[in-house]
Protein backbone atom coordinates (compact mmCIF):
# COMPACT_ATOMS: atom_id res chain seq x y z
CA UNK A 1 0.00 0.00 0.00
CA UNK A 2 1.42 3.35 -1.00
CA UNK A 3 -0.10 6.79 -1.40
CA UNK A 4 0.78 10.50 -1.39
CA UNK A 5 -1.48 12.98 0.34
CA UNK A 6 -1.41 16.56 1.60
CA UNK A 7 -0.14 16.38 5.16
CA UNK A 8 -2.47 19.16 6.33
CA UNK A 9 -5.55 17.36 4.99
CA UNK A 10 -4.54 14.07 6.60
CA UNK A 11 -3.95 15.76 9.98
CA UNK A 12 -7.30 17.58 9.74
CA UNK A 13 -9.19 14.37 8.91
CA UNK A 14 -7.51 12.43 11.73
CA UNK A 15 -8.44 15.19 14.20
CA UNK A 16 -12.07 15.08 13.03
CA UNK A 17 -12.20 11.32 13.47
CA UNK A 18 -10.75 11.56 16.97
CA UNK A 19 -13.58 13.80 18.16
CA UNK A 20 -16.53 12.17 19.82
CA UNK A 21 -14.98 9.96 22.43
CA UNK A 22 -13.20 7.29 20.42
CA UNK A 23 -11.45 4.78 22.67
CA UNK A 24 -7.68 5.37 22.94
CA UNK A 25 -6.89 1.85 21.76
CA UNK A 26 -9.32 1.99 18.81
CA UNK A 27 -7.99 0.91 15.42
CA UNK A 28 -7.73 3.29 12.50
CA UNK A 29 -8.55 1.76 9.11
CA UNK A 30 -6.83 3.39 6.14
CA UNK A 31 -8.02 2.28 2.72
CA UNK A 32 -6.08 3.43 -0.35
CA UNK A 33 -8.13 2.66 -3.44
CA UNK A 34 -8.56 4.36 -6.80
CA UNK A 35 -7.79 8.04 -6.18
CA UNK A 36 -9.17 8.13 -2.64
CA UNK A 37 -8.04 7.54 0.92
CA UNK A 38 -10.76 6.46 3.34
CA UNK A 39 -10.24 6.69 7.09
CA UNK A 40 -12.47 4.91 9.60
CA UNK A 41 -12.10 4.41 13.34
CA UNK A 42 -13.91 1.35 14.75
CA UNK A 43 -17.04 1.92 12.63
CA UNK A 44 -17.70 5.07 14.68
CA UNK A 45 -16.71 7.67 12.14
CA UNK A 46 -15.35 7.82 8.64
CA UNK A 47 -14.15 10.23 6.00
CA UNK A 48 -12.48 10.10 2.60
CA UNK A 49 -10.48 12.51 0.46
CA UNK A 50 -8.40 12.66 -2.72
CA UNK A 51 -4.91 11.17 -2.83
CA UNK A 52 -2.39 9.90 -5.33
CA UNK A 53 -2.58 6.13 -4.79
CA UNK A 54 0.45 4.28 -6.18
CA UNK A 55 -0.45 0.89 -4.66
CA UNK A 56 -3.86 -0.03 -3.27
CA UNK A 57 -4.36 -1.63 0.12
CA UNK A 58 -5.89 -1.43 3.58
CA UNK A 59 -4.11 -1.20 6.92
CA UNK A 60 -5.17 -1.04 10.55
CA UNK A 61 -3.34 0.26 13.63
CA UNK A 62 -4.05 2.21 16.82
CA UNK A 63 -4.87 5.75 15.72
CA UNK A 64 -3.38 7.82 18.54
CA UNK A 65 0.15 6.94 17.49
CA UNK A 66 0.01 8.59 14.08
CA UNK A 67 -1.19 12.15 14.69
CA UNK A 68 1.75 13.35 16.86
CA UNK A 69 4.22 12.10 14.26
CA UNK A 70 2.39 13.78 11.38
CA UNK A 71 2.35 17.07 13.30
CA UNK A 72 6.15 16.96 13.52
CA UNK A 73 6.36 17.39 9.71
CA UNK A 74 5.09 21.01 9.81
CA UNK A 75 7.20 22.22 6.86
CA UNK A 76 6.12 19.36 4.60
CA UNK A 77 3.27 19.94 2.15
CA UNK A 78 2.79 16.34 0.93
CA UNK A 79 3.70 13.02 2.51
CA UNK A 80 4.08 9.65 0.86
CA UNK A 81 3.01 6.82 3.14
CA UNK A 82 3.91 3.22 2.45
CA UNK A 83 2.95 0.08 4.35
CA UNK A 84 4.64 -3.15 3.34
CA UNK A 85 5.35 -6.55 4.91
CA UNK A 86 8.00 -5.10 7.24
CA UNK A 87 7.11 -1.50 8.08
CA UNK A 88 5.18 1.73 7.67
CA UNK A 89 7.20 4.60 6.19
CA UNK A 90 6.49 8.29 5.70
CA UNK A 91 8.93 11.17 5.49
CA UNK A 92 12.03 10.12 7.44
CA UNK A 93 9.94 7.94 9.78
CA UNK A 94 10.05 4.15 9.60
CA UNK A 95 7.97 2.07 12.03
CA UNK A 96 8.08 -1.70 12.36
CA UNK A 97 4.71 -3.36 11.72
CA UNK A 98 5.15 -5.37 14.92
CA UNK A 99 5.83 -2.28 17.04
CA UNK A 100 2.52 -0.62 16.12
CA UNK A 101 0.64 -3.90 15.55
CA UNK A 102 -0.09 -2.88 11.96
CA UNK A 103 -2.29 -5.22 9.93
CA UNK A 104 -1.99 -5.00 6.14
CA UNK A 105 -4.39 -6.26 3.48
CA UNK A 106 -3.11 -5.83 -0.06
CA UNK A 107 -6.52 -6.26 -1.69
CA UNK A 108 -9.11 -3.68 -0.54
CA UNK A 109 -11.94 -5.86 -1.90
CA UNK A 110 -11.14 -8.66 0.57
CA UNK A 111 -10.09 -6.48 3.53
CA UNK A 112 -12.43 -6.43 6.54
CA UNK A 113 -14.27 -3.25 7.47
CA UNK A 114 -13.26 -3.67 11.09
CA UNK A 115 -10.35 -5.40 12.75
CA UNK A 116 -11.47 -7.78 15.47
CA UNK A 117 -8.77 -8.55 17.98
CA UNK A 118 -9.04 -11.58 20.24
CA UNK A 119 -8.42 -10.56 23.81
CA UNK A 120 -6.16 -12.91 25.76
CA UNK A 121 -7.83 -15.07 28.40
CA UNK A 122 -6.60 -13.88 31.79
CA UNK A 123 -4.43 -16.28 33.74
CA UNK A 124 -6.03 -17.73 36.89
CA UNK A 125 -5.14 -16.13 40.21
CA UNK A 126 -2.35 -17.94 42.04
CA UNK A 127 -3.69 -20.24 44.78
CA UNK A 128 -7.21 -19.93 43.38
CA UNK A 129 -9.25 -23.12 43.49
CA UNK A 130 -9.64 -24.87 40.16
CA UNK A 131 -13.09 -24.43 38.60
CA UNK A 132 -15.38 -27.38 39.00
CA UNK A 133 -16.20 -29.26 35.81
CA UNK A 134 -19.54 -28.38 34.29
CA UNK A 135 -21.93 -31.29 34.56
CA UNK A 136 -24.17 -29.64 32.00
CA UNK A 137 -27.71 -30.91 31.67
CA UNK A 138 -26.78 -34.43 32.77
CA UNK A 139 -27.78 -35.73 36.17
CA UNK A 140 -25.14 -36.82 38.59
CA UNK A 141 -25.79 -40.25 40.05
CA UNK A 142 -24.65 -41.05 43.56
CA UNK A 143 -24.10 -44.58 44.80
Amino acid sequence: MKFTVERKTLVKMLKLLSLGGVAPDAHLRICAQGDQISLTIEDVAGTSFAADVAKEGVCFFRHQQLLPLLRSYTGTKCLTMEVNAQEMKFGSTSISRGLWEISLFENPATAPQRLIMNRPIPAPEPNAPAPEPDAGPQQMLKF
